[in-house]
């Protein structure tokens, strides 16, 4: 994959001017207002698209994209001290844990109870997806594999510990707890509105036949068709700070040419999945385009 690199912990706040419609529904009449390329919760006001999204499409991405920020990644973003608008006061300090006993195949036996574990102990664990690339990009497979599947990284140590707690408490022989989930079509609908954000700010949205739109706008979730994961790995640059890495470029080879893809990496220092989404036909010379913006 050929590509322009937009690392966001190297980042100063970026403003660019309003491309005069929505990024979204491409209407010119409605009130616009700012769009934060990678959402707030992320990357604070790293990157801000001035007047490009209207009320509508801010409503209906707001409540899928609200959903993977604070539902799915709300407590993992509260332990790393991620971006928030809540004031410090306010930010979630502890978390209700439902314990439950288990057989040795993991199957549950009794519920062990709730308890309120304070955010500064409870073990470090974050939920993604992991998928097969785009189905734009490769041939078709079952659709069992086709779906994909959740992807963790917990602290083993730490569950272990909080788990030998209450079996000390307990008795019990096995202890398990949920530490979340993943709803699979909200976080791959993000990944295609973050992407389609990003490229219209670094190409303008006349540089590109935009694919994602249904997607965004929630009149399709067929997410595999432009959204998958990378097989390759790429260099990580090590940073405490760094909270993700987007990439954007054409890939290499493949039937199709001209395409613009964005490759999407959250906490990569974690080995996370590296996210692929193909954003659309490009209309521009991308190469010569990145040529240009590294000058």
């Amino acid at each position: 994959m050929k590509i322009g690199v937009h690392e966001l912990y190297k980042s100063e706040n970026i403003r660019l001017p309003s491309p005069g419609r929505c990024i979204y529904c491409r209407d010119e009449d409605s009130e616009l207002r700012d769009e934060h390329v990678i959402p707030y919760a992320l990357a604070a006001n790293t990157m801000i698209l001035e007047n490009s999204c209207c009320e509508i499409c801010q409503n209906i991405i707001q409540r899928y994209e609200q959903e993977v920020l604070k539902k799915q990644l709300g407590i993992f973003r509260a332990q790393v001290d991620a971006p928030t608008r809540s004031r410090r006061k306010d930010r979630i300090t502890h978390v209700d844990v439902q314990f439950m006993e288990v057989d040795g195949l993991g199957q549950p036996i009794r519920d062990l109870g709730v308890r309120s574990i304070a955010v500064a102990d409870l073990p470090l664990a974050v939920h993604l997806w992991q998928s097969p690339m785009p189905r734009r990009l490769r041939s078709p497979l079952k659709p069992e594999v086709e779906q994909g599947k959740p992807w963790s990284f917990v602290d083993r140590a730490n569950i272990n510990a909080l788990c030998q707690k209450v079996r000390d408490e307990t008795g019990a022989k096995h202890v398990a707890y949920k530490s979340g989930q993943v709803s699979r079509l909200n976080y791959l609908r993000s990944l295609a509105k973050t992407a389609h954000a990003f490229a219209s700010a670094q190409y303008g949205v006349d540089a590109f036949e935009p694919y994602l739109l249904d997607l965004i706008l929630c009149r399709s979730d067929d997410v595999a068709e432009f959204v998958g994961d990378d097989p390759f790995e790429a260099p990580v640059d090590h940073q405490d700070s760094h909270t993700l890495q987007i990439f954007l470029g054409e890939p290499m080879g493949g039937g199709e040419q001209g395409l613009i893809v964005a490759r999407f990496q959250l906490y990569p220092n974690l080995g996370s999945p590296a996210h692929l989404v193909v954003v659309g036909k490009a209309k521009i010379d991308i190469q010569k385009h990145l040529g240009e913006m590294h000058q």
